[in-house]
């Protein structure tokens, strides 16, 4: 038994890991087939069939095929039975495409079916801004998640109580139901609303669902003008705490356990928020509950949303008429017919299929129990083939990453044989993706626990990798240290591996994210570094999640003064609110420094602030409408802009916008409607280029592909991807710069103002 088994794994590794150029061939064909057929084909029973399903089904019956004829028969067999008209022949065949096989003798009861995409719908939402439906078909859009945010604080403002002391937070907690997420969070201020000590439990509660304690230690700040602490969730569920305790020096300064409060009445004693919500109007509900004969505060979703929604609707007029079908090469010297437009009633498409054929078929691929992860050969290159598509048919910048998208086809297939582990396929998904170009792209994986940091950060500065933040002041490591090397590889070398993975439509970009994506790892892995002039290597341990290493870094103030009648802004700090509760010291100002190096917060209208005239850009954000595969003949695009109006206040402050390689979508949103409207002097360097909405692709196995759904242009009508917003004075920062602490870019700025 122990020997046929060992004879069964090689076998099988053997097969995982070696390919012939036939089955590269197969799984290539059989990828152009299923793109055309899954977004162009408009039958109904095609509409019936889980496509990722059949992308895993698919690759595995051609994998074995022989020769090109062997390829025909399998493809025909595949699709012929649930879609009648198509055809794959042989690339020399002569066949003239008869559309009259395909129409009913009487017309009576019956229109045109096809296909119609809006960018491309992927999430399935009727709030999404792609859409992909058929013409007179009934459009079902599932359930969403709901998704928001809940919380339930408490805020203490008393300095002599908090300021420079060490505190304990516990509380009891779980999560009860829902595949939201609960935690609590402790975040301290500083004057001028400047962020201090700040953690959540989000880690430590990830699968809490039974009663737990648990506690946040740290040391409140000095000069902390407020500590805040709280509960939330996150999206949909019901979250339970109960027995919270705030402990200052030892000194209990709050505690809650919710014996008081009456029983489905919301809380008294203690501060609410209902945060925001993916449903208009809907709220979280917060209530009492009792359990054991105990109470505790209940945080939960709005109830009744997410309903399924059922429409019969037109995403645009044009849509391919009946007669029209492409024909399109598959490679092995094969071609595809396609016809784009069927005749249906309400309750088929024309030819009728043979329902004792096709049902049992349609049954096999959709209750197929594949294996959903990297060890089944058969689901990489099912992914491999649904990612490939999505983008061959929809991504709307290969104009811009000039690159053969087919070819890369053919690479992934390879790799998709040749990888060893889940982490090397992984890795397959973002090599592929990064040769897009585009720095809206992301590849995430639900198994992914990589994304822990050391207590540093580093920037490449004159061709050197500098540090310029250390959290932890037990390390030998200080601002301005160059890094020479990093777990023993030459510092540029080891960035190019990192860059490989990383899609990005400027080097400014590439840059901002290889800079924080280098630092990755598992919780409490090494990350070993040689600094110039030092001979150890200092061991740097990766202890901090994502979120809480974002709140280590330096954030800038929102608004101050700087002097001399200057006034800086931070559009990544700063909202609305606080952004008019400063209108008197704006509008006494003689220069204002806006700094758009971040991402905005939600205060688009301050820039109406400086406009003299109606917005009028109103086509720079272009969804495609398509019918047709491989991006040919786009009918036309939805357009839009922003819309902005001038404010009957203007501020005549010499306006200033600081700008880099991390402005991105929104932000350069603002910066683009900047350099339109002249709206002030831009300063520091190239932007993203990288602008509009995203969509987001969810595959089998917990992985997600976001990407740029739209063409996003400047408002003048040029192109803006790859190119973004060049300042008009650009500065360069230097290592002297960051050794002396200087921010280079808001010098400059200063300088200007100044004149």
């Amino acid at each position: 038994m122990k020997q046929t088994l060992s004879f069964i794994l090689l076998f099988a590794w053997f097969g995982a890991f070696s390919q012939t150029p036939q089955q590269i061939d197969n799984q290539y064909a059989f990828a152009k087939t299923y793109g055309y057929l899954k977004y162009f084909y408009p039958g109904d029973d095609a509409a019936k069939i889980d496509w990722n399903k059949f992308a895993i089904y698919g690759a595995q019956q051609v994998d074995d095929c022989k020769d090109a004829t062997s390829l025909k028969n399998t493809l025909n067999k595949l699709f012929g039975e649930l879609m009648p008209g198509v055809k794959i022949l042989d690339q020399t065949e002569n066949y003239t495409f008869d559309e009259n096989l395909l129409k009913p003798k009487n017309l009576t009861g019956y229109n045109v079916v096809s296909w119609q995409h809006l960018g491309v719908g992927l999430v399935n939402d009727r709030r999404a801004p792609y859409q992909s439906a058929r013409t007179n078909r009934i459009t079902v859009f599932k359930p969403q998640k709901f998704s928001g945010l809940g919380t339930a604080y408490k805020t203490i403002v008393d300095k002599n109580i908090i300021s420079d002391k060490n505190f304990v937070l516990t509380w009891r907690s779980k999560m009860i139901s829902g595949d939201g997420k609960g935690a609590f969070w402790v975040k301290v201020f500083r004057p001028n609303n400047e962020r201090g000590f700040f953690k959540n439990s989000e880690q430590e509660e990830a699968d809490n669902k039974s009663w737990n304690t648990f506690s946040i230690k740290g040391k409140i700040d000095k000069n902390a003008s407020s500590i805040t602490f709280g509960a939330f969730l996150v999206d949909s569920g019901k979250y339970a705490i109960d027995n919270v305790s705030l402990k200052i020096e030892g000194l209990e300064v709050y505690h809650n356990d919710f014996e008081n409060e009456n029983l489905d009445q919301e809380p008294i004693s203690i501060e609410f928020s209902t945060g925001r919500s993916s449903v208009e109007n809907a709220k979280y509900i917060f209530s009492v509950k009792e359990e054991n004969d105990s109470k505790y505060l209940l945080i939960e979703s709005p109830l009744g949303v997410g309903k399924a929604d059922s429409v019969n609707f037109n995403l645009f007029d044009k849509h391919a008429s009946f007669g029209e079908y492409a024909e399109k090469s598959i490679g092995s010297n094969l071609k595809i017919i396609i016809p784009l437009a069927l005749y249906g009633t309400k309750s088929s498409t024309y030819p009728n299929t043979d329902s004792l054929k096709t049902a049992p078929l349609i049954v096999e691929i959709n209750n197929s129990n594949y294996i959903l992860n990297p060890s089944n050969l058969y689901f990489r290159l099912g992914n491999v083939i649904n990612t490939w598509n999505v983008f061959q048919h929809f991504y709307p910048y290969f104009i811009v990453a000039k690159m053969n998208w087919e070819d890369n086809l053919k690479i992934s297939l390879n790799e998709a044989y040749q990888n060893k582990d889940g982490s090397d396929y992984y890795s397959s998904l973002k090599r592929l993706t990064a040769k897009l170009q585009d720095g809206h792209i992301s590849v995430t994986s639900i198994g992914d626990k990589s994304y822990y940091l050391p207590p540093i950060a580093w920037k490449w500065v004159e061709n050197k990798l500098i540090i310029t933040s250390g959290f932890d002041k037990k390390l030998h490591i200080k601002q301005g240290d160059v890094v020479e090397k990093i777990d023993g590889i030459d510092a540029k070398k080891y960035f190019d591996d990192v860059n490989q993975y990383i899609s990005a439509a400027t080097k400014g970009w590439l840059n901002y994210r290889a800079e924080k994506e280098s630092l990755f790892g598992l919780m409490n892995s090494d990350l070993n570094i040689m600094i110039v002039g030092q001979k150890k290597t200092v061991r740097l341990k990766r202890t901090l999640f994502a979120g809480q290493y974002e709140e280590l870094l330096p954030k800038p103030t929102p608004i101050k003064s700087l002097g001399n009648e200057i006034t800086y802004v931070s559009f990544t700090g700063a909202d609305m609110k606080m952004i008019n509760d400063s209108l008197s010291l704006l509008k006494n100002s003689k220069a204002i420094i806006f700094d758009l190096r971040g991402r905005p917060n939600e205060n688009l209208a301050m820039l109406e602030y400086l406009m003299t005239k109606k917005d009028t850009a109103s086509k720079w954000l272009q969804v495609p409408e398509i019918i047709y595969p491989d991006q040919e003949k786009i009918v036309g695009y939805q357009t839009e802009g922003w819309d902005l109006e001038a404010k009957s206040l203007h501020l005549t402050a010499k306006i200033f916008f600081l700008i880099d390689g991390r402005v991105i979508s929104a932000g350069e949103s603002y910066a683009s409607l900047v350099e339109h409207y002249k709206l002030g002097i831009l300063i520091g360097q190239t932007t993203a280029g990288t602008n509009g909405e995203v969509n987001t692709l969810t595959l089998p196995g917990g992985y997600v592909i976001r990407f740029t759904g739209l063409k996003a242009v400047k408002p003048n009508g040029s192109q803006h991807h790859g190119v973004g917003v060049i300042p008009n004075i650009y500065v360069e920062q230097t290592v002297a710069g960051i050794k002396e602490g200087r921010d280079e870019i808001l010098e400059r700025a200063i300088a200007e103002a100044k004149k």
